[in-house]
Formats: structure tokens, C-alpha cells, sequence
């Protein structure tokens, strides 16, 4: 068999491990989740799984939180046309708008299931969100004074955001509260922008 038709089915193997990992741990969890189980639904043996991931589930993890970050840097698409603040702040709020319902619930497994993750699939968790995090302070750097505040006020809208998502998408709130979430961020925004420290 030639070296492409090998490499192809390599990435395609590994592509379907991560897609599978994905839907076990949303589906019943990931401490619940085998290394076992998902090299079953593949149709390949441990051993193949563990070829593609050396460090099994915790490998797996990491895989499945790198596949879900380019869906969330989506959230930046547009913004770096932004003249201002609030602009900037809008684009990324109608972004979450189109991209959060979906991250939210791919990812509700690990809500309920962080305080039993070891300190090194935690930390895992934790790098996703400070890369997300920086990206948006960068976003958003242009329009304020200092480093410091853009990365302050990146964790204030990054929390905001989260929070709303967790509140209305994942508990439902949407079903029995009329809040969207851009009404939620036009009264945001105006709050975080006038309090931007002046130079």
C-alpha cells in the first residue's frame, strides 16, 4: 500500500478516535468513559488507540479540548475590523451568540465532572481557557491603556459570557426567561466600556 493511503488512514483513525472520545464523554462522562469502550465503537484494538494517544485518556482529553478551541476562536471572526471598543466587544458577543450553544453543550460533561479530573487533566482544561482568554485580550488591547487592563477586562467579558452560557443554554433558562444574549451584552457593554480607566 503506498505511504499516502498509510498516513490517510492513520489521520482518518485518529480523527474518529477524537470524534468518539468526544461523543462518550458528552454522552455518559469522562471518568465513566474506557480507553477500552472507545477503541470498541472505533473497531480498532487498545493498542492502536494508544499508537495515536501514548497517554490514553488523559492524551484524549487533551485532543478533544484542542479540537474545541477553533470552534471558540471563532468567536474573534470579524472583530479585528473594529474601531473601538464597544465595537470589538459587540462582534465577539454576536459570535458567542452563533458558536456558545453548541460548545456549551458539547462540553457540560466536564461541568459536573472537574473535581474528579487529576491535577494534570484539569490544568489541560485550564490552558484551553487562557488561550481563549489571551486571544480575546488581544482583540481588545488596541483600545485601552495597558496590557493589564485588557487582560482584566478579556476575564471579565470571557466570565460574563460563560456565566450567561450556563445559566441559559445549559440549565435552559431560555425556555422561561425572554434574555437573550444580546440584550444581555448591549447592557454589558456600555457598563465595561465606561469604566475604562482613562490615561
Amino acid at each position: 500500500m503506498p505511504d499516502s493511503h498509510r498516513d490517510s488512514g492513520r489521520i482518518n483513525r485518529r480523527d474518529l478516535i477524537i470524534e468518539t472520545a468526544t461523543r462518550l464523554f458528552s454522552e455518559q462522562g469522562y471518568t465513566a468513559t474506557s480507553v477500552r469502550q472507545i477503541a470498541e465503537l472505533v473497531g480498532c484494538t487498545e493498542a492502536a488507540l494508544y499508537y495515536h494517544f501514548k497517554d490514553g485518556k488523559r492524551a484524549l482529553l487533551q485532543a478533544v479540548l484542542e479540537c474545541e478551541m477553533p470552534k471558540l476562536t471563532s468567536i474573534i471572526n470579524g472583530s479585528e475590523n473594529a474601531t473601538s471598543l464597544q465595537a470589538a466587544m459587540k462582534s465577539i458577543a454576536m459570535q458567542m451568540d452563533v458558536v456558545g450553544p453548541e460548545r456549551m453543550a458539547k462540553m457540560r460533561w466536564i461541568l459536573g465532572e472537574f473535581h474528579r479530573l487529576s491535577d494534570e487533566e484539569k490544568a489541560l482544561f485550564h490552558e484551553s481557557h487562557l488561550r481563549m482568554h489571551h486571544i480575546i485580550a488581544q482583540v481588545l488591547r488596541p483600545f485601552v491603556d495597558s496590557d493589564e487592563y485588557a487582560s482584566r477586562l478579556a476575564w471579565i467579558f470571557f466570565a460574563a459570557g460563560f456565566g450567561y452560557g450556563l445559566l441559559f443554554w445549559n440549565l435552559e433558562m431560555q425556555d422561561v426567561a425572554n434574555f437573550s444574549l444580546h440584550e444581555f451584552m448591549e447592557t454589558l457593554i456600555p457598563l465595561l466600556v465606561s469604566r475604562q480607566p482613562t490615561p
